[in-house]
């Protein structure tokens, strides 16, 4: 697993790309925020929080797509300091994902883009996310020097998180995955486990499970 990323290195990234003070029409993930717009339906009234927030590319997209209940953080003190320059009625705070002071607002649904790639403890991130809440969130299934992992499929996606997001979705565009699915604490049972899935699993599904798996050998 590679090193995770400080606070500086972030800094110092939104200072000195242009691609993260042009709008978002401009941004190479505008393609992505699309998707990220379908999930999120048509409750504008939803309130929004938004782990990651950069420098509010994406918040300035929310705000024309009419979703005003929003609020961002990013524990890099330059993205912020963009982000609020840029879009000064909107609300945005420095703040750190691993914390649960960060989550203490009301909120309908959470929004984590390119983030649990960059953080070895993401796990613990989505437990500071309360039960109940939907969560929208992508990850990507490429090498970045900031990655400490990455997803070759979906399937990656949901055995690494299935005990924690119930997902109901996962859409790729490129060489990103957009997944979206609701917080909730899953307790599995012993096959469960060793499968890594929240599928109805006994004896009978198992073998034919490992029968499967043998016949594509």
């Amino acid at each position: 697993m590679k090193e995770e990323k400080d606070s500086t290195y972030y800094d110092e990234l939104f200072e000195s790309r242009a691609n993260y003070k042009k709008t978002y029409k401009e941004s190479y993930y505008w393609v992505h925020w699309t998707q990220v717009i379908k999930f999120l339906g048509k409750d504008k009234n939803q309130k929004i929080l938004e782990i990651g927030c950069g420098t509010g590319q994406l918040t300035e997209y929310l705000l024309d797509e009419t979703f005003k209940n929003y609020v961002g953080f990013d524990f890099s003190t330059k993205a912020i300091e963009i982000a609020k320059k840029q879009l000064p009625d909107s609300t945005f705070f420095e703040g750190d994902a691993l914390a649960k002071s960060s989550y203490d607002i009301e909120y309908d649904t959470v929004i984590c883009l390119e983030v649990l790639e960059h953080v070895t403890r993401d796990l613990d991130i989505i437990q500071n996310i309360e039960t109940g809440k939907t969560i929208i969130f992508s990850v990507p299934n490429f090498w970045d020097p900031s990655h400490v992992r990455i997803f070759n499929s979906e399937r990656a996606i949901k055995k690494r998180y299935f005990t924690l997001i119930d997902i109901q979705a996962i859409v790729r565009v490129g060489n990103i995955y957009i997944a979206k699915g609701t917080r909730s604490d899953f307790k599995p049972n012993l096959l469960q486990s060793f499968l890594k899935s929240r599928e109805t699993v006994n004896v009978s599904s198992f073998i034919k499970r490992i029968k499967h798996r043998l016949d594509k050998l």
